[in-house]
């Protein structure tokens, strides 16, 4: 039998790691959306060596796990950070460093080449002449992508980025690996304390449940936000 007074009792301890997890998610996207932006860009530029380069980490990226990502960071990062130091008869206690912002790079590595590739899918949709319409009236480059491009991509690619935002909400749970306590760290902790793993497993599922339903209705706000124009039209 379930532990229901358990489960209640802790629901709010588990509850209260949200903020990590927002915060892991937020980090993540604050890192990934400029970065998918500019790879994006590199492809659809076909940018000598550089879009070779982007291409190879997408394929890297894409085709490893997640977890086994935070491992190789979380274990070579400090490694290589702590051998330049050393290199450079310097001394820096690398392993007193946060390790959220190991989980940041791990889980922004990600977001990053699954963004990349709904932008660069977005802005190839958008008809070639409303970049040379753009041209016509005197808007340099810049000007066509940031007016013109980039707003009608966005109502293009809103719900695949969607995904990808649910993704890394669900990835943060992986960040306990790092330790890194959030929603799954803390059930996880208080599973091992209590004995209780299953119960503790549950109240997570629910604060998850939860926080992504809320999370899918505001981007359903802003995808209907967007999309205005289109029905005008």
């Amino acid at each position: 039998m379930l532990d229901f007074d358990l489960m209640l009792k802790n629901f709010i301890s588990i509850v209260s790691y949200l903020p990590v997890t927002i915060k892991l998610t937020v980090g993540a996207l604050l890192i990934a959306f400029p970065v998918s932006f500019f790879f994006a860009f590199t492809q659809i530029r076909k940018i000598p060596i550089i879009s070779l380069l982007v291409r190879v980490y997408l394929s890297a990226i894409r085709g490893t796990p997640i977890l086994l990502q935070m491992f190789t960071i979380y274990a070579l990062i400090p490694l290589w950070i702590n051998s330049a130091f050393t290199s450079m008869g310097k001394e820096i206690d690398i392993y007193s460093v946060d390790p959220i912002w190991y989980a940041y790079i791990a889980i922004s590595l990600s977001a990053t080449a699954f963004l990349t590739e709904a932008i660069r899918s977005a802005i190839l949709s958008v008809d070639k002449g409303q970049m040379e319409a753009g041209y016509m009236v005197g808007l340099s480059k810049w000007q066509v992508y940031k007016d013109i491009i980039i707003p009608q991509a966005m109502t293009v690619a809103i719900p695949i980025m969607g995904n990808v935002i649910v993704d890394v909400i669900k990835s943060t749970s992986l960040a306990f690996t790092m330790s890194v306590t959030e929603i799954m760290g803390r059930a996880k902790i208080i599973g091992g304390m209590s004995t209780k793993y299953l119960e503790m497993y549950l109240d997570a599922f629910f604060v998850y449940v939860i926080f992504i339903i809320v999370v899918e209705f505001i981007l359903k706000r802003v995808e209907k936000s967007l999309t205005k124009y289109r029905k005008a039209n």
